[in-house]
């Protein structure tokens, strides 16, 4: 056979000439709409430690966006192959395993983690493999990502997938639950009892920093931009919102000594509204990823000794904010990229035992892989959306939580 018919299941670990594959190459760099087209490609090699994947479905990040844009790195620096397929999340089917594998057998159903590193050296085995010199994240700074009917990944990568999940929820949350865990669980070192102000609480991340706020039994303060997504963060339990269009936070460009004076009586609005909410205590952990446009007031907002945990910036990566706030009142700055396969572990584990849910908005087609991007890179989501490559749309049960 060609290629398998997408939306069908075949007989497992029967392989097809070639595979269906979104495909981004270097000369058409930039709007999804134009850089992602569908195209026949062979499929990848598998080596002794991989795994080729039969790709269910496959979830949308920011990732893709800023590989379809070639921006800010275009993703043909970090690899060698001539073309690039993203996506980073993943649902699916155990087709073929390298001759080292072990762990796993064809017919396995599982769920992938976008950590990729060498496995070998001293960091890998003592430290963190996020610490590994060869640490790249899957689906972006590799090829071969899940945007394609077949995706190859090391072995470690795999997660068993949560058995009450449907094809289309299992796919959507790795990337961004693993990493908001990561962040709230290991770098900030989240407590009972701690204010954590979420921005974009009702996004990919903030959907998930929400919900493991009350697994701990921290109070989640969402900051979202409409009453759509400050309804969805109420449901998943936030003990106040914040419309974030209701205060004047950004720096502009070339800003003017009035138009400086006027930012800082916002952040100084801002803060009274999250004390509002927190009965007059400021937030122990600013969850960020926004960047440019927030960080200068996280880092203003988060109380004596608190923490700001950043993860990415998609409104700018370069930030500024007055240092004075952070030494004089002691504050720390956390990096937190992704997770290890110990963290993701740990963090499927209250997926697999119903404590956190995908929130999924919205499923495309494959054929809309690039619309789907577009919709992300114009903030037009809320919590997370999916491919269906494999799984049938008509599988997608909207809710997860209310059994079909």
């Amino acid at each position: 056979m060609r290629v398998f018919d997408l939306g069908t299941l075949p007989p497992v670990g029967e392989l097809p000439d070639k595979m269906l594959a979104v495909v981004i190459r270097p000369d058409r760099e930039g709007d999804p709409a134009t850089a992602m087209q569908i195209e026949e490609v062979d499929l990848p090699p598998v080596g002794p430690n991989d795994v080729l994947v039969l790709t269910m479905a496959a979830g949308v990040n920011f990732n893709g966006v800023w590989a379809a844009r070639g921006k800010p790195v275009s993703v043909f620096k970090m690899h060698k192959e001539p073309f690039h397929i993203a996506g980073s999340d993943a649902a699916g089917i155990v087709w073929k395993i390298g001759t080292h594998v072990t762990r796993w057998k064809v017919g396995d159903e599982v769920v992938v983690h976008c950590n990729q590193s060498c496995g070998q050296c001293p960091e890998c085995n003592g430290l963190d493999p996020m610490a590994c010199s060869d640490q790249k994240i899957w689906g972006y700074e590799t090829s071969w990502g899940s945007f394609a009917q077949f995706t190859r990944v090391q072995a470690q990568q795999l997660l068993h997938k949560p058995k009450h999940l449907d094809w289309l929820s299992a796919s959507s949350y790795g990337l961004t639950y693993f990493t908001a865990y990561r962040m709230l669980i290991h770098q900030a070192k989240m407590k009972p009892g701690d204010n954590v102000l979420i921005w974009g609480a009702a996004g990919g991340l903030g959907v998930f920093a929400i919900q493991l706020c009350k697994v701990v039994g921290a109070n989640p303060i969402a900051v979202v931009s409409n009453p759509e997504k400050a309804e969805l963060a109420r449901s998943l339990g936030a003990v106040g919102v914040i419309d974030r269009t209701a205060v004047d936070i950004a720096k502009r460009p070339n800003e003017t000594p009035e138009q400086k004076t006027h930012r800082l009586e916002e952040m100084r609005r801002f803060g009274k509204a999250v004390r509002a909410i927190t009965l007059g205590r400021d937030p122990d952990i600013v969850f960020e990823h926004v960047g440019g446009e927030t960080f200068g007031t996280s880092v203003f907002v988060a109380k004596k000794f608190g923490k700001i945990v950043i993860c990415g910036a998609t409104s700018g990566f370069d930030l500024e904010f007055d240092v004075r706030h952070l030494w004089m009142r002691q504050k720390q700055i956390l990096g937190s990229h992704f997770a290890n396969a110990y963290q993701a572990e740990r963090a499927n584990r209250l997926v697999d035992e119903g404590k956190v849910w995908p929130v999924l908005d919205q499923v495309y087609p494959f054929a809309d892989t690039p619309k789907a991007h577009a919709a992300m890179a114009e903030n037009k989501h809320k919590g997370k959306s999916t491919i269906a490559i494999q799984a049938n749309i008509s599988e997608w049960r909207r809710d997860p939580r209310k059994q079909p």
